[in-house]
């Protein structure tokens, strides 16, 4: 397998797990304090990595959810946004630059905020009421269930927590279980760009998914891999992109396994008669050893990313096109 390595992933996760206490004391006291409602903001992969919790308490819990781009919510503001409500933000350099204006500028509305940096001393966590610094561990999805989890139990909405969050030290076991299984998917994928790129691509998901596909189109395909990609939801594909799907269009959809999945199958259906190039990564298809089938749902999101990884880390080696490389982000001003 290329780019794998089994330990590292295991000691990853493990490392996340180890924060499951820091993570619940600040739910904790965000629950003794007090709020109204909560803020999901950061910018690009790091918003599209938040956007499946916002969706999973959307529909396990009835404490209000927001979520906004900062740039635009710094313009335009919204009068939902108090001094009683939480904020969520994360950024893996703890320096991006939008994230870290919104952080301030929650600040001055005095919200409570609560970040996740991937840098030990970083201006986002200077900017934040409570931050929690995860390094280099992956998945660092983990620590967003860890707060959100512990808050919905305390609201008394979510009472199956402790049994999932123990099981959640199973969870890097389980991701090498699929990094493993899927792997072959990732090639097979990867080696359609063995001879030439495609023109053009479609990416499609729904619901937990939603954030995962998204951000495998525009971080990965068109940030790293310089890939033509459109993204859209399941829901929204039959208005407008529907047309663009013919013969030789690639067409990629993400299934999770929550209640948004009719919308996946409707597009694949659809596609499977319009196009001769249809793929289809599944979470469904992927044994999680440790980790009870009720749960399953809940993890589609990172179950997907583990997917998602084989694929692009099997293109870049096929496409000869590591993910470093960069034209404009984070090399010019703009």
């Amino acid at each position: 397998m290329i780019d794998f390595d089994e330990k590292v992933m295991l000691e990853q996760a493990d490392k996340l797990y180890a924060l499951r206490g820091e993570l619940e004391a600040i739910a904790d006291k965000v629950c003794e304090k007090g709020f109204d409602n909560i803020l999901f903001t950061s910018a690009g992969g790091s918003l599209a990595a938040l956007e499946p919790y916002a969706y999973t308490m959307k529909s396990m819990s009835k404490i209000p959810v927001l979520t906004e781009i900062p740039a635009e919510m710094m313009l335009t503001d919204n009068a939902e946004i108090t001094d009683r409500t939480v904020a969520i933000l994360t950024s893996k350099s703890g320096d991006t630059k939008e994230t870290v204006a919104a952080a301030k500028w929650l600040a001055e509305k005095h919200v409570t905020t609560i970040s996740f940096c991937g840098e030990q001393d970083s201006p986002l966590k200077e900017a934040t009421t409570y931050s929690v610094y995860y390094g280099d561990a992956e998945p660092h999805d983990l620590i967003a269930i860890f707060v959100l989890g512990k808050i919905m139990y305390n609201k008394g909405e979510f009472q199956d927590y402790p049994q999932f969050a123990d099981e959640l030290k199973n969870l890097g076991k389980a991701l090498v279980s699929v990094a493993k299984a899927s792997d072959a998917k990732g090639m097979d994928y990867a080696m359609m760009f063995d001879k030439a790129d495609k023109e053009y691509q479609i990416w499609t998901g729904s619901g937990l998914t939603w954030g995962p596909v998204y951000s495998m189109a525009m971080c990965i395909l068109e940030e790293c891999q310089w890939l033509r990609t459109k993204s859209v939801n399941s829901a929204e594909f039959f208005h407008g992109t529907i047309e663009m799907v013919e013969k030789g269009v690639l067409v990629c959809v993400g299934m999770g396994e929550g209640p948004t999945r009719p919308l996946d199958e409707r597009v694949i259906r659809f596609a499977e008669k319009h196009t001769n190039q249809l793929f289809i990564f599944d979470t469904k298809d992927y044994e999680l050893p440790g980790i009870s089938d009720k749960f399953r749902w809940i993890l589609s999101p990172i179950v997907m990313w583990a997917i998602f990884t084989r694929a692009y880390k099997n293109l870049a080696e096929i496409r000869k096109h590591t993910m470093d490389i960069r034209r404009y982000y984070r090399r010019l001003e703009y």
